[in-house]
């Protein structure tokens, strides 16, 4: 592993943190590195608000969503929300499902089958809502590359409001309103990462302020919208930020029987609750029944008014998750033993394609092969006679990009930069497969393949304490864009000898000139002869946390990486 410490930033501007905040020298260093330039912007950081959040107008075609709907509340047209199965769909759903609903309409949802229909709309969704009477659908979490879809429901009656969040094709759905932030080109608008869930927020939002209803009532559906924020791994930057930082609270002291049944069924009922509870607790059972069953489940445990009734749609979200688990073990140890027999060391990216592949699961797998080979790979079920697969890739590679490249042997793609699906006729898997490993292998260097530990600052032992811990807790939550900052020390002093405790995990002290220093390194039991027997200096990469396993609050060091001599130097 290469470590890159971030440019120092301008000594000026961290003076100018430090005095004019009262904040630690080594926290301003981070926020130098991290491109603030102001205390006005630092004090929105450290203290948001959900004042802070934009006009919901200033989202492309806005007006023409909330004047749609309002006619339909107005007439009592039938309303459908359209989702998706993952979690971000699924609060998305239950959030405009359970607002439209206070707001009088008559509103139902469609979540589509994962397995039959894949993702985005579809025509038996579309027909599903025909038969149902209603005459609007209202997408969230998909829609924007759903042009035919739309002019299918537009021929069967239908109006068709999209909001969504993902990348736009060349051809923009003929829609009454469609309502993507990626619509604007700007990149520095605060909006523009919204989740599928914020930008549904967005709508309901707008609603609140046209029928100038109480905003506290909206407020109380911000557990919805961090579970979704938080789940699909947007940014957690500027307005994702804020709801997820609210979204965190709301979730904590909740009122709704379902996510409440949620926790309790998880065991972190009553606890604080950070990002990781979201993405590794909470979201895995959520998307559980959208990857191997019925997504409906999700949604009724989300909307549910009786906790009789969420505590048994929490167990079997839980009995769900346990069977995922059992699949993805499986799937990974076949994609592992596939990949190692048949891939070309030389190759930049991995396609690997089977019959025996749960679709439901085959992303999760893509994305501990992209943790196993550091390159990005594809992996494509042919399990019910059709290729469908999943993508995901490493910071240097554009999937949608390579995707778009190879897009006329596919039925049909989406995502993101780092994850995406598509569908293809078997026939034609090889061509694709040739293809994509040739873009990869013109696009990617052998650096690109080298995983990084981006480093915010250098630290010395002396500058911490529970003031640093103090002022770094409010960067939370964490995630992609706002990771928790990792210091670097250089050529530390190892106070007695490193321990092996529990299972192949590291502990040891390092001094500064007034204590020792605990430091935890999970999964580096190897590395303690290493330090043992090395004369050359150490050098540490570091989250800087609060331990208060003893009862009394105190500084630990949790280990990121280790590495003896010139770090510099050193890319292993």
């Amino acid at each position: 592993m290469k470590w890159v410490l971030a440019e120092t930033p301008d000594p000026e501007l961290i003076k100018k943190f430090t005095l004019e905040l009262s904040i630690p020298e080594a926290v301003a260093k981070v926020l130098g590195a991290r491109k603030f330039s102001s205390t006005k912007e630092l004090k929105t950081f450290f203290y948001p608000s959900l004042t802070d959040l934009s006009d919901p107008l200033l989202l492309p075609d806005m007006d023409k969503a909330v004047e749609r709907v309002l006619r339909a509340l107005r007439t009592k047209e039938r309303i459908v929300i359209y989702g998706d199965y993952d979690v971000d769909g699924i609060t998305a759903t239950a959030l405009l499902y359970s607002v439209l609903s206070r707001f009088g309409a008559d509103v139902t949802w469609y979540l589509p089958d994962r397995i039959s229909e894949g993702y985005g709309l579809s025509q038996q969704g579309i027909d599903d809502a025909v038969s149902k009477g209603a005459s609007l659908l209202i997408s969230v979490d998909c829609g924007i590359t759903g042009v035919d879809a739309v002019e299918y429901a537009k021929s069967r009656g239908i109006d068709c409001i999209i909001t969504d969040h993902h990348e736009p094709a060349e051809r923009i759905p003929d829609a009454v309103a469609v309502v993507d932030p990626k619509l604007i080109e700007d990149e520095s608008v605060p909006f523009r990462d919204l989740s599928g869930v914020g930008v549904a927020y967005k709508l309901a939002d707008a609603l609140y302020d046209v029928l100038n209803e109480d905003k506290a009532e909206l407020h109380q559906h911000l557990d919805l919208v961090g579970l979704g924020t938080i789940a699909d791994i947007v940014p957690l930057t500027r307005e994702n930020r804020i709801l997820a930082r609210f979204g965190l609270r709301t979730i904590e002291m909740t009122q709704k029987p379902g996510i409440k049944a949620l926790l309790q069924t998880a065991g972190i009922w009553g606890n604080e609750l950070s990002s990781w509870h979201i993405v590794f607790i909470l979201a895995p059972r959520l998307n559980a029944v959208g990857r191997i069953s019925d997504p409906e489940l999700a949604f009724k445990l989300l909307v549910s008014h009786s906790m009789d009734e969420a505590r048994k749609i929490a167990a079997i979200l839980e009995d769900e998750n346990k069977r995922r688990k059992d699949l993805d073990e499986r799937i990974f140890a076949e994609a592992i033993e596939l990949a190692e027999r048949t891939m070309n060391p030389d190759d930049k990216a991995i396609v690997l394609v089977s019959d025996r592949w749960h679709l439901g699961v085959i992303g999760i797998v893509a994305s501990r092969l992209v943790e196993r080979y550091y390159r990005p790979v594809v992996l494509i079920s042919t399990i019910d006679g059709v290729g469908k697969g999943s993508g995901r890739s490493i910071p240097s590679f554009h999937l949608l990009d390579a995707l778009r490249s190879t897009g006329y042997l596919l039925t049909k793609f989406g995502g993101h930069k780092h994850a995406a699906g598509l569908c293809i006729e078997p026939d034609k898997i090889e061509r694709f497969k040739q293809e994509f490993l040739a873009y990869a292998n013109e696009h990617l260097t052998q650096a690109d393949l080298v995983p990084q530990l981006q480093i915010d600052a250098k630290i010395s032992a002396d500058e911490i304490d529970l003031n640093l811990v103090k002022w770094l807790e409010l960067f939370a939550p964490y995630g992609p864009d706002n990771m928790r900052p990792i210091f670097l020390l250089e050529d530390v002093t190892i106070a007695g000898e490193p321990k092996i405790v529990g299972n192949n995990h590291l502990r040891f002290k390092i001094k500064n000139q007034k204590r020792l220093i605990d430091v935890i390194g999970f999964g580096f039991g190897s590395h303690k002869q290493r330090l043992l027997m090395s004369s050359r200096p150490i050098n540490l990469a570091v989250v800087v946390e609060k331990n208060t396993y003893y009862g009394t609050p105190d500084v630990q060091l949790r280990l990121k990486d280790i590495k003896l001599g010139n770090w510099r130097l050193d890319i292993d």
